[in-house]
């Protein structure tokens, strides 16, 4: 990524860096001028997204702690269909700036850290809707007692909520 102020990043206009994706300053504006409508997009954004993680997060992983049942108390199938209830919107809508400058990282050949969260983020999820609603689609070997396909919808929500907690102290530092 090249400085902030080199002829590639520097803009008059509203819009954001061609090489990384990030949301430039405007040059001759005050940081505290007005409320910053990127940084509220992106804390609402991270709190509906961490509130609908953490109950994903907590029925994959407490099922993985000896002694704790989570398996009794939510069966297997249950928790894949809540955690794909859960995770969709962190996805699809909290996580959605990561897919756009994601794409907007390959259409420019400059890869970065919204290419990775993206492709780590897209690949968890549809891998996991594949193993949800297709789980004849995988060998004996894949399944679990009940039958049912592990799934990774913790990995497809925690990674877009992360990144937008980089996001959101990413643009508090700046401003």
């Amino acid at each position: 990524h090249p400085p902030p102020l080199t002829s590639q990043s520097r803009r008059y206009r509203p819009g954001t860096c061609p090489v990384c994706g990030v949301t430039l300053q405007l040059v001759g504006t005050s940081q505290t001028a007005e409320p910053n409508r990127e940084r509220a997009d992106m804390t609402r954004r991270f709190w509906v997204g961490l509130v609908l993680t953490l109950p994903v997060f907590i029925l994959e992983m407490g099922s993985h702690i000896p002694g704790l049942g989570m398996d009794a108390i939510v069966s297997p199938a249950i928790s894949t269909w809540v955690q794909f209830v859960l995770a969709t919107p962190v996805v699809l809508w909290a996580g959605w700036p990561f897919f756009q400058r994601g794409w907007a990282s390959l259409v420019s050949r400059h890869l970065n850290m919204f290419t990775l969260i993206a492709l780590g983020t897209g690949t968890a999820y549809l891998y996991s809707l594949a193993a949800t609603f297709a789980p004849g689609f995988f060998p004996a070997g894949f399944r679990m007692l009940g039958g049912t396909v592990p799934v990774y919808y913790e990995a497809a929500a925690v990674i877009p909520v992360l990144g937008l907690l980089g996001q959101v102290l990413d643009i508090r530092g700046r401003h």
